[in-house]
C-alpha cells in the first residue's frame, strides 16, 4: 500500500514538473507559429485560395504575437533572446504578408506604393538604427507599436480577405510612420537597448 501510494505520489509530481517544463516552451512554440504562417499565408495567395482563409490566418498570428510575450513574462522566460527571435519574427512574418498582398491586392498595391514604401523605410530605419547604436535588433514592444499592430490585423483582414480600397493602406503607413518615429527617437535617446519600454515618455522619467 505504502508503496502504490509512494508510485501515484511520484507520478504526480513528475506530471507536474513536466507540465511546468512544458509551459516554459510555448511562448517559443507561440512565435514559431506565427513564423510558419507567413509562408502558408504567401502560399494559399499564389494557389489562388478563396480569401476567407486568410481571416484566421490573420486573427492566429496576431493572438500569437499578443500572447507569445504576455505568457513568457509569466512563465518567466522573457529574455532578450526570446525578445528578439520575436521581433524578427514579426518582420519576417509581416515580409510573406506583404508578399500575399502583392499577388491579391497588385492593382490596390502599385496605387498606394508611396505608403508602402513608407512603412519599409521606416522599419527599416528602425533596424539600422537599432544595430547601429546597440548592435541588437530593436525590441521595443511599447504601446504604440501594439497598437500598431491591431491597426495592420484589421487592415490586412480589409485587404486580403474583403478586397479593400487603399484607405487601409494609407491608414498603416500613417500609423507606422508615427509608430515608428517614437521607436527611433527611443533608440537615440536611450543609454541601452529599450526592451519592453511602454512609451518614449518613460525613457524620461
Amino acid at each position: 500500500m505504502s508503496f502504490n501510494l509512494y508510485s501515484i505520489r511520484r507520478r504526480i509530481v513528475n506530471y507536474f514538473i513536466f507540465v511546468i517544463h512544458l509551459k516554459r516552451h510555448v511562448p517559443f512554440a507561440l512565435t514559431t507559429l506565427r513564423l510558419l504562417l507567413g509562408p502558408i499565408a504567401l502560399g494559399c495567395a499564389l494557389a489562388g485560395v478563396a480569401r476567407f482563409v486568410f481571416l484566421p490566418i490573420l486573427v492566429v498570428g496576431t493572438f500569437s504575437d499578443i500572447f507569445d510575450g504576455i505568457l513568457a513574462r509569466r512563465f518567466g522566460v522573457a529574455t532578450p533572446t526570446l525578445r528578439r527571435y520575436d521581433s524578427i519574427t514579426d518582420v519576417l512574418y509581416y515580409l510573406f504578408i506583404l508578399g500575399a498582398l502583392w499577388q491579391l491586392c497588385h492593382t490596390v498595391v502599385v496605387r498606394n506604393l508611396w505608403a508602402v514604401a513608407v512603412m519599409l523605410i521606416t522599419e527599416v530605419a528602425v533596424v539600422s538604427i537599432g544595430m547601429a547604436k546597440f548592435r541588437k535588433y530593436p525590441a521595443t514592444h511599447s504601446w504604440l507599436a501594439k497598437f500598431y499592430g491591431l491597426c495592420l490585423l484589421v487592415c490586412l483582414i480589409a485587404l486580403l480577405a474583403f478586397d479593400a480600397g487603399s484607405w487601409a493602406i494609407i491608414t498603416l503607413a500613417v500609423i507606422a510612420l508615427v509608430t515608428n518615429s517614437e521607436i527611433i527617437a527611443m533608440h537615440l535617446m536611450a543609454d541601452k537597448p529599450p526592451v519592453d519600454v511602454r512609451s518614449i515618455f518613460s525613457l524620461r522619467r
